[in-house]
C-alpha cells in the first residue's frame, strides 16, 4: 500500500504541467504584446506612423503597468508550479529565495506576489481613473493585503512558538539526570 501511495504523488505532475503552460502563455503573450506596443511608440515617437490620435502618458504607463500585471500571474503560476514539484517530486537547484521546503513556504511566496498583483491593479486604477469612487476601491483592495499580512504574521508566530517549544523539550530531555533506581 505505501508503494502505491508514493508513486500517487506523481499525480502532482498533471497541475504543475498545466501552470508552467499558462505561465508560458503570461509570459510569451505579454512579452509579444509588450514589445509590440513599445515598438509602436518608437514608430511614433520617430514620426514613422502617424495615429489617430495622440497616445496620452497616462495610457501608455497605464498599458506598461497591465503588462507588468500579466507577467506577475505568470509568476505567480510558475512559483505555483515549481514549488509543488519541489514538494511532490524532487528539489530543483534555484536560489534561495525560490526553494521550497513545505507548504508554508510556498503560500509565503503566493502571498507577497498576490500582494503586489492587487497593488498593481490599484495602480492601473489611478493611471485611468476608470474608478468612480477611487477610495472605495483602494480599501477593498487593502482589506484583503491586509489580512494576508495579519495571516502571515500569526503564521510566523505560531511556527517560532512550537519551533521554540520542541527546542526547549530537547533541551530538557538532554539535561535530565538518569535517577538511581532505590
Amino acid at each position: 500500500m505505501s508503494r502505491f501511495l508514493l508513486r500517487t504523488r506523481y499525480l502532482i505532475l498533471v497541475p504543475i504541467l498545466g501552470l508552467a503552460i499558462a505561465a508560458t502563455f503570461f509570459f510569451v503573450f505579454g512579452g509579444i504584446s509588450l514589445i509590440s506596443l513599445l515598438w509602436e511608440l518608437l514608430l511614433y515617437a520617430l514620426g514613422l506612423v502617424q495615429n489617430a490620435h495622440t497616445p496620452e502618458q497616462d495610457l501608455i504607463v497605464f498599458e506598461v503597468v497591465e503588462h507588468v500585471h500579466i507577467f506577475l500571474i505568470g509568476t505567480v503560476l510558475y512559483i505555483t508550479a515549481v514549488g509543488l514539484y519541489q514538494l511532490f517530486i524532487h528539489e530543483i537547484d534555484f536560489p534561495a529565495w525560490l526553494k521550497i521546503d513545505n507548504t508554508e513556504e510556498l503560500e509565503t511566496n503566493l502571498i507577497g506576489v498576490t500582494v503586489v498583483v492587487l497593488a498593481v491593479n490599484f495602480m492601473g486604477a489611478v493611471f485611468v481613473r476608470e474608478t468612480e469612487n477611487l477610495l472605495q476601491y483602494g480599501a477593498g483592495i487593502a482589506l484583503p493585503i491586509a489580512a494576508l499580512g495579519v495571516f502571515v504574521a500569526l503564521r510566523s508566530w505560531s511556527v517560532k512558538i512550537n519551533r521554540e517549544g520542541e527546542q526547549s523539550a530537547d533541551v530538557q530531555k538532554s539535561t535530565r539526570q538518569p535517577t538511581p533506581d532505590p
